[in-house]
């Protein structure tokens, strides 16, 4: 059994692909413990969970609208980590700098670079990129091993010299009843307006209700414009299965300027309703588009075109999804045995 540290800069309330891989390792007899950032102060400081424990460390309440406090109380967190464990999982890339000595995994959810270029692209915000970026680098050249949630995003760890592993966020199918109502659901992290604003013009043009579901620094944006809109709030693992017997169709569409969106990520919510039986809509000519229609996993439209939006929706209403890949779990545990075995 090995003592095996994951490190994450959410508060891991929940943190859907982590907590995925804490149960993979604890099912394999590791102890495990997943260190998270809880900026908002309002999750447990110790939790037991599935096996596996998560330690919140909270250094008070930091906002979405505070970019140096952010910046202070994150490089806060990583400096007070002292971990003495057989191996080390870095959840992204601005979870480097930890003070390690042992074998180190790189999982990369997400390009975590192009964060603070989605708030802007002032000076500042490009500052703080490219200051990421260059971290970025560091711990790519510096990891043991690498894995990536998107199979582009092995293409763009190749540009810096090195292999990778593609774990994908998918998940094994979970049959529940699928509801005939005309409904749309967005459940994740809401950062931008826009986004949300194409759905809700795109839903009330083909008459279907819309829910939403999560937190986010566009949260209170979105009530202020939209007070009646039916919002959920923050939901768990646990949560998700009521959630998806409410909605017919997922919609899963961002803004392309988005480097990310350019270099391949995948959208979690797109895997998660694939395997309750649920279609999605995602954007077109994308590797998100690209594999959403080789998998028959729902509809692609032009991102922003409130016409053909509105089209996909009804075209994916009623869609069966059947094409169910499972979990990557396999591809997941041979790259922690190179480091333990």
């Amino acid at each position: 059994m090995a003592h095996i540290a994951m490190v994450v800069t959410n508060a891991c309330a929940p943190d859907p692909r982590v907590e995925r891989h804490a149960i993979w390792l604890t099912e394999l007899g590791h102890d495990v413990e997943i260190h998270a950032w809880d900026r908002q102060c309002t999750n447990p400081r110790l939790e037991q969970k599935n096996g596996y424990k998560i330690v919140r460390y909270q250094f008070g309440v930091v906002g979405s609208s505070t970019p140096f406090r952010t910046w202070f109380m994150k490089k806060k967190f990583i400096s007070n980590l002292k971990l003495e464990h057989d191996l080390l999982i870095l959840n992204d890339t601005d979870t480097a700098n930890v003070n390690f000595q042992g074998p180190v995994i790189l999982d990369i959810h997400d390009l975590a670079h192009t964060w603070p270029l989605m708030r802007g692209n002032s000076p500042l915000h490009k500052f703080a990129s490219s200051r990421m970026l260059s971290q970025a680098k560091r711990i790519i050249r510096d990891a043991d091993e690498i894995v990536v949630s998107a199979p582009d995003f092995c293409k763009w760890v190749a540009k810096y010299g090195r292999d990778s592993t593609c774990v994908m966020n998918r998940r094994s199918s979970f049959s529940i009843p699928i509801t005939k109502e005309k409904v749309v659901g967005y459940f994740g992290r809401i950062r931008e307006l826009e986004p949300i604003i194409s759905l809700l013009d795109a839903a009330k043009k083909a008459g279907f209700k819309v829910i939403l579901a999560g937190d986010g620094s566009e949260v209170e944006n979105v009530l202020r414009e939209y007070s009646d809109v039916d919002y959920r709030g923050p939901f768990t693992e646990e949560d998700l299965p009521n959630l998806m017997k409410e909605i017919s169709v997922m919609y899963a569409m961002y803004n392309e300027k988005r480097a990310n969106i350019k270099n391949g990520a995948i959208p979690t919510k797109m895997l998660d309703a694939a395997a309750f039986g649920i279609p999605s809509i995602v954007n077109q000519n994308t590797p998100m588009g690209e594999l959403c229609e080789s998998e028959e996993l729902g509809k692609t439209a032009p991102y922003g075109d409130i016409e053909k939006i509105s089209e996909a929706m009804l075209q994916a209403h009623g869609m069966e999804i059947s094409k169910i890949k499972g979990e990557d779990k396999l591809e997941f545990i041979r790259v922690v045995r190179k480091l333990l075995d």
